[in-house]
This record gives C-alpha cells, structure tokens and sequence, in this order.
C-alpha cells in the first residue's frame, strides 16, 4: 500500500516534468504477471478496471520479449480496443522498469503529440525509468527488511518470554542457538564457554555442527586458549583469516563464514556466541547487532542460571547451618542443675546461626574425704565466629568436660585441657575460658582463668561489685601457660556473673562500648532479683543502649546466686 501511495506521486510529478498527458505504471509480480500499481489522467475510454484492462497487451509482451531494453513508442492494444472518449491518444512510450537484476515493472506515457520519439525524449524517459525501478527496488527492501524485524522481533520477544518462564538450562540454550541459526540464515550457531580455572575453551552448546561420538560432553574446543583470542569478529574465508592454525573440532567443520560476539557479565566475558557458515559469506552490521542482541539474552540466561544455582546452594547452606545450630545446642546443659540453697540460670544467643561461645555445667564425683559432689562452672569464647567456631567450640567443650570429670583443680582442668587442645587442633583457633568449682555445702568457689572476661561478683555484706581476677593466658597457643588459681566463700545474697565479651563489647550506634561499668552498675542494681531476672535485666540494658546495631558477637552469661 504504501508503494502504490509513492508510485501514484511519482506517477505525477513524472507527467508534470515531461508535459505528457496521461500515464500508468505495471509492477510485476512474483509470478511474472505485471499488474496494474497506479495511473494518472486516463481518458474516459480507459477508465479502471474494464474490458480494455483484461489479459496482456503489447507493451508487456515486449517487455517479457526483450525489447524494451531502451525507451520503444508503441502503439497501444489497450486504447485500440477501448471504446469511448481517448482524447486523441493512440500511443505510448514505455520504458522498462530495472532494478540492476530484473524487471519490476513496466512505465507507460501517452500524449496525443507522438510523431516519434525524439533523442531528448528517450534520455529523459529512460533516466526516470532508471531512477523509478532503482526506487521500487529498494521499497521492496525496506518491506522486506521490515517484515525480517518484525519477524526477529517476535522471535526475540518469544525467546525472552521462554527464558523468563525456564528453569532448566541446556533445552532453552538449545533453542536460542537454533532461534540464531534461522535469524541469521546460518548453517550454524554455538556457544562458547571460556573456563579461565581450566586454561580452556569449551563447546558448551552448538547448533548444526558435526560433532564425534566418542567424546564426553560439553567438549573441550581449545586446551590452550579459554577466549579463542585469535578467532577474527568477522570473516568471509575463517580458515584464511585466523591468526593461527584452528583447533581440530573448529577445523573439521570446514567453516567459511563467520561472526562472533562476546558474552559478557558484570563487564566480564566468559565466552562467544558465534554464527557460521560452510560457504563463503559476508555478515552485515544489521546482522551483528542481532548477533549481539541474542548475546545479550544469553548471557541474562547464564545470569539467571548462576544466581539459580547460587541459591540453591545458599539453601543447603541454610539447611546445613540449621542442623548445625541445632547440634550445637544439643551440646549445651538442657537446663541448670538443682542445688538446695543455690539458684543458677543461663542465658546463649548467637550473632550468627552458629557461634563460638559456650557454657557447661559439671558434677564432679565426691571427694576422697566424703563430701558432697561438687559442681564444675564453665563459661567459653572461640576466638572465631560462624561454623570454624562452632567446631572448635564442641571439640574445645568435649575437652575441658573429660579434663574436669573426675574432679580436679581449676589450674589442672585447664592445664590438661591445653595439652589437648594443642595436640588435635591444627585450624590455628583459640579459645578463652573460665572454669569455677563450686562447693554447695560450704560455698567455696575455686576458679582459673584462662585468658577470659572476668566475671563479677556481687557481695550483699558490702553491696559492691568486684571481678574475679586470676592470671591466665588463651587455651591453645603455648604448651605449658601458668594459671593463678583463685577461691572466694560466697555467702547468702552473693551473686557471681559468668559472661563472655559479646555482652561488654556490645556497640551503639556512636560506636561506644557497654563496658564493664555499665554491666557492674546493672548487676548492683538488681542484685537483689532471681538470676532469671538478672539475665533479663541484663539483656535489656545491653539492648536499649546498642538500639538497632546490629549484633556483632555470640552473647553468654551464666548467673549464680547463694540464697
């Protein structure tokens, strides 16, 4: 329609510039049959359609003929036959309409003046009809280019609604690479990953190639080069045109014509996606812009895939920390021990899924003398966080258990603790801890420090908060440390709070510490509470001064209180 619309314009301004009379215009057709595009000024006796219109006429036999190669005066069958008013016109020149190939029609111009065809006459005639065959021919590329956009696009747009609905890889790859190979009028398409771990080049996926039967896939195309650096972007003769010799599978396929395009992500490449064919062929830009654009849908497919596979893998993680962390808590105390005379309460949280901290309680055997069982106090930090520390933590807690059991000093617990720790760890953690004895019936605590928070203790008599200081260096790091052991008698109303640094160290938003001062005026302050309530009192103090900081370390206190 819109050829038709250019045609009776240039059907016009034509009649204007030669001062002719009347004129028409046949386009012919895909089979050979020349038919009537647009005409001007006809005289009554040609009105359109009607008989004088049907079957062929003289002009388009000479046409088809072969003689109409230059502008030919020829007496017109249409306006012979016609009846009716012809305004004086028995003639016509035609001149045949060329596009550099073939014919695409036929231009017809009729006057009353016609005596014969002057030298003038058909220079200028046939220099129109040269530039209106040029004209139509590239109409007729433009509809056609513009049907094979329209055509890309849907094919782009339904390659992208497939991607977008896909979750399996290798099929939708497949069809990409088939949709390149129909796009491009190819022999061939693929896709090749660049392994840079490897040093390789790897035939991931491929259209149209003839591949072997006795190799793995995907196959290796380069063992050397992983970007195939040497492979031109664009080439009519490939074999010619690389810089080296090709890889045997890329040879085999006798490829001439060739376009290439990176596959990138995040400004990265991580292969080619290329086009080939087996004969000789230029690409044009158009068709390296598409190349590029099914590039860019592939390498959003590759995108889409890795983030697939990185959240898969981020759920097993999450999986596997949830059965960590609850392996780890089957390693801490189900509940504090019952002691007539004595209230203990316990208090863990993690900053991460798992953590380093820990804290345990012990019934030793009763003494050679006879008395009571005694009950062991220990409170830990791994020097680490996350799984590492988690591990350490059931290997660090599962040693100082076996070294307390039978009921040995503080000092010995952690002598022996070190010996082991030392002996079976080889990750390079360490691990603070503070191990306290407790004598129910009389109310001696002995303890030893081995490079951890002091705890504090509260004395009723004198209403003052004071650590438990003894000398003592981090488990694990030499063979033989010196511990300072340490006793106290706490009597009726004392409290002592075991605690690890995650609830001192703990920040608010102006990066201040809780401090040890904050957490001894907290613990003078309710003192006087259960021990439940005292962890309670504790966590809200530390929680409305750090707001919405987040946590930054495994936080532990145990409390204990003679009552």
């Amino acid at each position: 329609m819109i050829l038709r619309v250019a045609l009776d314009a240039a059907l016009t301004h034509i009649l204007e510039l030669t001062g002719l009379e009347a004129g028409w215009i046949y386009l012919r057709d895909e089979r050979d049959q020349f038919i009537l595009a647009a005409r001007h000024r006809l005289p009554p006796a040609l009105n359109y359609p009607g008989l004088a219109w049907q079957g062929e006429c003289a002009c388009q036999v000479a046409c088809q003929t072969g003689q109409l190669r230059e502008p030919s005066l020829i007496d017109c069958s249409r306006l012979r036959i016609a009846v009716g008013d012809k305004r004086g016109l028995s003639h016509h020149v035609s001149v045949e309409l060329h596009d550099g190939l073939r014919t695409v029609g036929l231009l017809n111009l009729a006057t009353s003046r016609w005596a014969r065809l002057a030298i003038a006459d058909q220079h200028l005639i046939a220099a129109i009809g040269h530039i209106l065959g040029t004209a139509i021919a590239q109409a007729r590329l433009y509809a056609e280019v513009s049907v094979r956009r329209g055509q890309e696009r849907r094919a782009l747009l339904s390659l992208s609604q497939e991607l977008l609905g896909s979750d399996d890889l290798e099929p939708t790859l497949q069809r990409l690479l088939r949709i390149g190979t129909r796009l491009l009028d190819a022999d061939a398409c693929a896709f090749i990953e660049a392994d840079e771990e490897g040093g390789r080049a790897i035939l991931r996926a491929c259209h149209g190639w003839e591949l072997p039967s006795d190799q793995a896939w995907p196959m290796i195309l380069d063992d050397e080069h992983p970007h195939l650096w040497y492979l031109p972007e664009r080439s009519s003769q490939l074999p010619a045109e690389t810089l080296q010799r090709l890889p045997p599978l890329l040879r085999r396929q006798n490829f001439q014509g060739h376009l290439a395009v990176p596959i990138e992500l995040a400004g990265t490449p991580i292969g080619l996606l290329m086009v080939n064919t087996v004969s000789s062929r230029t690409f044009l830009d158009s068709e390296a812009e598409l190349l590029g654009l099914l590039a860019s849908q592939l390498a959003q497919l590759i995108d889409r895939e890795r983030l697939h596979q990185a959240e898969l893998a981020r759920q097993r993680l999450e999986r596997e920390l949830d059965l960590a962390s609850e392996i780890q808590a089957s390693f801490l105390p189900d509940c504090c021990p019952l002691l007539p005379g004595w209230h203990i309460e316990a208090f863990y949280r993690a900053a991460r899924r798992v953590g380093g901290d820990f804290y345990d309680f012990i019934e030793t055997p009763p003494t050679a003398s006879g008395h009571d069982p005694r009950f062991g106090i220990v409170i830990a930090d791994v020097t680490d966080k996350g799984v590492p520390a988690a591990l350490f933590m059931a290997l660090s807690r599962t040693i100082l258990r076996a070294s307390a059991i039978d009921g040995r000093p503080p000092v010995a617990v952690l002598q022996r603790a070190n010996r082991i720790i030392l002996a079976d760890s080889r990750a390079g953690l360490f691990v603070t801890c503070f191990y306290a004895l407790l004598d129910p019936s009389t109310g001696l605590l002995t303890y030893a420090n081995g490079g951890h928070n002091y705890p504090l203790l509260y004395q009723r008599a004198t209403g003052q908060v004071t650590p438990l200081a003894a000398q003592g260096i981090v488990l694990g790091i030499i063979p033989d440390p010196q511990f300072t052991p340490g006793e106290i008698i706490l009597e009726p109303g004392d409290v002592v709070l075991f605690y690890t640094d995650g609830i001192t160290e703990a920040m608010n938003p102006q990066r201040e510490l809780f401090g040890d001062e904050r957490l001894s005026a907290v613990l003078r302050s309710v003192s006087h509470l259960s021990p439940r309530e005292i962890v309670e009192a504790i966590l809200q103090a530390v929680s409305a001064f750090v707001g919405d900081t987040p946590q930054a370390d495994d936080m532990t206190m145990v409390v204990l209180k003679r009552v």
